[in-house]
């Protein structure tokens, strides 16, 4: 595979950004970045965008670019080789791309709360279901659903309405919910009922908060309105994740 890589089709990890990237390229690899909380701000080529809920940014070799993030923030971020991408034409000349459904469950195959290397056995066999999944992504999103989708990433916790979602996509209620449907392949309130369980498995493996606390940080109603979610989406009781996590 492309020599910048040692011979690997990919690299895979988990980053934090901070408030200065100066600009640089890559000289052997193309770069994926992909979001998991937070919002980066992203220079490519001349070409200003965010990667954030609903978007992520693809950096081509040799393309200059810069990068900016404050607060708590959380990405993935997938160094590939130039013959792996080759074949994919839709990403050509592509700059940031929608993250649609079969690209978040791949993002939620990568756990993880810390900057870490990902086991380049996993990155071998994700990375080009990866591009499969981004190249059929349909065109760019529009950057008005995105501030939307990246509202429900940032105050999930919080009651939100359509009204509301819609008015920061400066949309009427109707053609947002349409609007949002075809970008991402799923409703706004599935999208913030997926963003407040994610948060709530994040919570359950990392801390030693009880779950009351944990349902009332992450926007459910209460204990049994989390377990409930749990049970009908993932099969299991917030206690039985916990112990699954920490095994």
């Amino acid at each position: 595979m492309d020599p910048g890589l040692n011979g690997r089709p990919a690299q895979l990890s988990l980053r934090r950004y901070g408030a200065d990237g100066d600009a640089h390229a890559h000289d052997d690899f193309d770069q994926i970045v992909l979001p998991r909380r937070g919002v980066l701000e992203m220079e490519i080529d001349g070409r200003g965008g965010r990667v954030q809920a609903g978007q992520a940014a693809l950096v081509r070799c040799g393309t200059r670019h810069a990068f900016a993030a404050d607060g708590d923030n959380l990405f993935v971020v997938a160094n590939i080789g130039a013959d792996l991408i080759a074949p994919f034409e839709t990403l050509r000349d592509r700059a940031f791309l929608p993250v649609n459904a079969p690209v978040r469950g791949l993002l939620d195959f990568v756990r993880g709360d810390a900057a870490r290397q990902v086991e380049d056995e996993v990155a071998a066999l994700w990375a080009p279901l990866l591009l499969r999944a981004l190249a059929a992504g349909g065109p760019e999103p529009d950057p008005r659903l995105a501030r939307a989708a990246a509202l429900i990433e940032r105050d999930f916790a919080r009651p939100l309405s359509v009204g509301e979602l819609a008015a920061e996509a400066g949309m009427s209620q109707s053609r947002f919910f349409a609007g949002f449907a075809t970008a991402f392949g799923r409703s706004p309130h599935t999208q913030l009922a997926d963003t407040r369980l994610r948060a709530a498995q994040r919570l359950l493996s990392d801390t030693r908060l009880s779950i009351a606390e944990i349902a009332a940080r992450t926007g459910h109603a209460d204990q049994s309105a989390l377990t409930r979610a749990m049970k009908t989406r993932l099969g299991v009781t917030p206690a039985r994740w916990r112990r699954g996590a920490r095994g």
